[in-house]
Parts: C-alpha cells; sequence; structure tokens
C-alpha cells in the first residue's frame, strides 16, 4: 500500500478499503487466510506478517514520503516465497503516483511469478491498482505485465478503491472452484432424479 505524502489525505479510504476487503474474505468463510501488509514511500515497511485474518490490524498508520516500488516489490516476494504450502499467494499492489524503478520492480514480480509457477503450475495472482490521477498508469501496467494471471484496476476515489478491494476479496479461486463443484453435483444429481422420473 502506498503511503507516500501524496496518499495524505486519502490514507483513511484507503484504511477503509482494507477492512473491507478483510471482513468480504471473512463473509466468504475464508478464515484459513493469512494477511500481510506492506506499505511504501521511498522505502518499505512490513506491518503485517502473515496474521491469521481474523486477527489482522484494523488501523495502519501512515508515515508519507517519496514514492519507490521496487522496495515494496521485494518486501511482498520475500512475504509470498514464504507462504505455506497450503497457501496460495495473491498480491495487491497499489499506488497513486509514480517511480524511477517501476522498471526493477516489474522484474521482480516477474522473477516471483516465475518461480510460483514453478511450484505451483500457475501464474502468480497480482492485482495491480492505479489510485486517482496522478498515477502512472503505464508503470503500473508495466508491473501488471510481471504475471499472466494479473489485473491493471484504477479507481478515481475511495469509494472506488473499496468497491475494488471487495471485488479482490470476491474473487477467491478456491472458493470458487468448490462452489462450481458442488453446483456440478446439484447439477449432476437433479439430472440423473429428473431421468430416472421420466423413465419411471
Amino acid at each position: 500500500l502506498d503511503q507516500s505524502g501524496s496518499m495524505g489525505y486519502e490514507w483513511g479510504g484507503v484504511v477503509v478499503a482494507y477492512n473491507q476487503y478483510k471482513a468480504k474474505r471473512l463473509q466468504n468463510q475464508c478464515d484459513c487466510d493469512l494477511v500481510s501488509v506492506v506499505q511504501f514511500d521511498g522505502s518499505a515497511e512490513i506491518s503485517a506478517n502473515m496474521i491469521p485474518i481474523s486477527q489482522a490490524p484494523h488501523q495502519l498508520s501512515y508515515r508519507g514520503g517519496g514514492t519507490q516500488f521496487d522496495p515494496a516489490a521485494q518486501s511482498a516476494c520475500e512475504l509470498a516465497l514464504k507462504s505455506p504450502s497450503s497457501h496460495t499467494p495473491v498480491i495487491v499492489f497499489m499506488s497513486d503516483g509514480a517511480s524511477n524503478d517501476a522498471s526493477q520492480a516489474a522484474r521482480t514480480f516477474s522473477q516471483l511469478n516465475s518461480l510460483v509457477r514453478s511450484k505451483s503450475g500457475s501464474d502468480l495472482e497480482l492485482h495491480v491498482i492505479a489510485f486517482g490521477n496522478g498515477a502512472n498508469t503505464a508503470q503500473l501496467q508495466q508491473i501488471a505485465n510481471s504475471s499472466q494471471n494479473s489485473k491493471l484496476h484504477a479507481s478515481a476515489d475511495s469509494t472506488e478503491l473499496s468497491n475494488i478491494f471487495v471485488n479482490i476479496a470476491n474473487d477467491g479461486g478456491a472458493a470458487d472452484l468448490i462452489e462450481a463443484g458442488i453446483g456440478k453435483r446439484i447439477s449432476e444429481v437433479v439430472s440423473d432424479k429428473l431421468s430416472l422420473e421420466f423413465i419411471g
């Protein structure tokens, strides 16, 4: 999460969006999720390190400063690589600005994607959010291009940012697969029942 100087007036909305993401995951019964938070400006700090989602902090302090992408990318990759085998890392990278190290950050995420793909057979799920009119979408798209399983989102304000976070929370692949599997089994049972009734 970008906590550079330009985010000062918007930080409260960022924290609200983060909390709505957690609430939606818990509502979807994803209480086994582990949450890590990396906040960045000219450097990066890890404010949550693989904490069970029900225990993840509700408040995130704000520091302010310049904007460098790669320190955050390095921290995010370090955390992702420590994910237990029972979990699949998902990264949400949000910024309202630009940086002189976007290319390096893209390479960092590309290296992570290669490691994730070799381990799991699937590309890294990477969501990149361009927040506000000052965000450099070309640089953020470059970061998104690090994975084939990525998406660049654009939000004009904190309300749209919250909606994006909630949509990402709803995206949970494992939950979707479980729901699809249950739906398929229900459909097969109904189909078999209808067939038997028709034959009978």
